[in-house]
């Protein structure tokens, strides 16, 4: 028997977005408190990541423009520059703006990992891994046509309480532009 296995044609790909949470701090210090409403802001700060199969420019950038099919599963994943824990930074919404309509309607989903590995602190390495109950949210959509479209990516961006460095609150909303290309 054959152990080649059938493997649908679509894919999904995973694009990580890390915000530079200092610039924008310093670059847009009133920003909108409503999420409806949020402030938009330049690209020097995001820096987006998918794999290089699907990049066609600006992998690391803010202008990332990549490709998927119809039928792919596309997947967002924020995360401040502190890895969230004194800014952190929740993308909230994906929104179509021009262009071609290629995405469906994007959700929340998350994966929760009973055993993830983590670093060891009572190692001087981190080594071995401990282990932790972590919880790993993405915003995801089902591609649903070919075009290219113009969207805007949104976020929140919360900041360390002054008053308790325990807990973070809302600095303010952002977004930006980046591109899709689906053949």
């Amino acid at each position: 028997m054959d152990d080649v296995q059938q493997k649908s044609s679509s894919q999904e790909i995973d694009v990580l977005i890390v915000i530079d949470t200092d610039y924008v701090r310093a670059t847009y210090p009133n920003p909108s408190k409503d999420p409806n409403n949020p402030t938009g802001i330049d690209h020097n700060s995001q820096h987006m990541i998918v794999s290089n199969a699907n990049a066609i420019s600006g992998q690391g950038s803010a202008d990332l423009n990549f490709s998927a099919r119809a039928g792919d599963t596309v997947s967002f994943r924020g995360t401040s520059i502190y890895q969230n824990s004194d800014d952190a930074v929740i993308i909230y919404n994906i929104k179509y703006w021009s262009g071609d309509q290629v995405f469906n309607s994007f959700i929340y989903n998350s994966v929760e990992r009973r055993q993830a590995a983590v670093p060891n602190l009572n190692s001087q390495n981190g080594l071995p891994a401990a282990a932790a109950d972590i919880t790993f949210a993405s915003i995801d959509s089902k591609v649903k046509a070919t075009g290219k479209e113009n969207f805007y990516v949104q976020f929140g961006l919360y900041i360390l309480d002054p008053n308790d460095s325990n807990k973070q609150i809302l600095f303010g909303y952002f977004y930006w532009d980046p591109t899709i290309t689906v053949k």
